[in-house]
């Protein structure tokens, strides 16, 4: 009898430790779960708040329409030889994370060229211009309006464009023919699966349901998307299509929907959280 109640209370006793064991490591383990997910939100609204905190410090109006000095100006940083042929520019946090991603890319057998970066307005203008005076087309244009529209297929008007903000390169090559190459496709299947990882979003994906108007596909448009997604909303705040002014056919902005559709047709990726 008191070998049975022995035996009776062992396993009692084992089945206690098991099942609190078991309910203990249930608790710890959904806590654990919690903490993380709260941990790695407070990570992500620093970043967030960090980030505004920059743009909020350093980013006015003309900043946004590219009327800045960079020379002198701290907030800019020279692309080194190693990653460009020519002189380009980009604000500090875009060139560090670019960086990283060409170091990533380049161990995997991919080769990244920044061909352009921050533009000043008045280089604005010129490769505005450059295409207004010469649209390359036999095409008639009945109005300014209408010549606008096919300019803006892959020009942006002055003060409107992206890269006044410092936060958007094209990489390699501006030249659609170039992503139809067996190099090409490989650098941009790379950029698609990767860039991400680095914060770099596609600008100007395909058109379609998810982005029905703006420019075409521009697949070596990319920004670095953590401080342009804020430079847009910072945009829409200060700029006005009367500050839409300063070169050939800016007539044509107040007549077009170059806010709306031009400069907020991007891809939806990028405004997300």
């Amino acid at each position: 009898m008191t070998k049975n109640l022995l035996i009776l209370f062992c396993v009692i006793f084992v089945f206690f430790i098991i099942t609190g064991c078991r309910f203990s490591s249930g608790k710890d383990i959904g806590k654990t779960e919690e903490n993380v997910e709260k941990d790695t939100f407070e990570i992500k609204d620093t970043f967030e708040i960090k980030n505004e905190a920059w743009i909020n410090e350093h980013v006015d109006k003309n900043f946004l329409l590219g009327k800045v000095k960079r020379k002198d100006n701290p907030l800019f940083v020279q692309v080194d030889k190693e990653h460009t042929e020519r002189n380009i520019y980009l604000i500090h946090p875009v060139y560090e994370a670019y960086k990283k991603m060409y170091e990533a890319a380049l161990s995997d057998g991919v080769k990244l060229v920044v061909t352009s970066g921050h533009r000043l307005f008045w280089e604005q203008v010129y490769e505005w211009e450059l295409r207004w005076n010469n649209p390359r087309t036999d095409r008639h244009f009945s109005d300014d309006v209408e010549k606008a529209r096919f300019v803006l297929q892959y020009r942006s008007m002055p003060g409107t464009s992206r890269h006044h903000w410092g936060t958007d390169i094209d990489l390699n090559s501006i030249n659609e023919s170039y992503f139809e190459t067996e190099k090409g496709k490989k650098v941009y299947k790379w950029l698609k699966e990767n860039a991400a990882s680095y914060g770099f979003v596609q600008s100007y994906t395909s058109k379609g349901e998810k982005r029905p108007f703006g420019y075409e596909e521009e697949k070596w448009h990319w920004s670095y998307k953590p401080l342009a997604r804020l430079m847009l909303v910072k945009y829409l705040e200060l700029v006005s299509l009367n500050d839409i002014q300063g070169f050939k056919g800016d007539a044509a902005a107040q007549k077009l929907p170059i806010i709306s559709e031009w400069v907020c047709g991007i891809s939806p990726e990028i405004n997300e959280k």
